[in-house]
């Protein structure tokens, strides 16, 4: 008794066979073929390959740093600017009389 292939669905088989010729042959090769690793383009300038692990790669991963680094700095430098007694109102001179 024939019956279609429950992989593929397209080729026939035997009562007691599992795949067809076409589905083992390539499930065959699937297990002695190598394991191409894909290379994942960098998600900021698609430019060069990211860095294992990451979606960023090294170029535009230091300039992320950098710029944090900016940020860091700059919140460090308004918080100064609001604790300095520097800044004093002088919207009207004091009368001396």
């Amino acid at each position: 008794m024939l019956r279609k292939c429950p992989i593929c669905e397209l080729n026939y088989i035997h009562g007691n066979e599992t795949m067809c010729r076409v589905c083992a042959a390539e499930r065959s090769v699937r297990r002695t073929a190598p394991a191409v690793d894909e290379v994942v383009m960098c998600s900021e300038c698609g430019e060069k390959p990211a860095l294992p692990g990451r979606d960023l790669c090294e170029d535009c991963l230091k300039e992320q740093k950098r710029q944090a680094n900016l940020e860091v700095l700059a919140d460090k430098v308004r918080a100064d600017e609001a604790e300095d007694p520097l800044e004093e109102d002088i919207t009207e001179p004091a009368d001396e009389d």
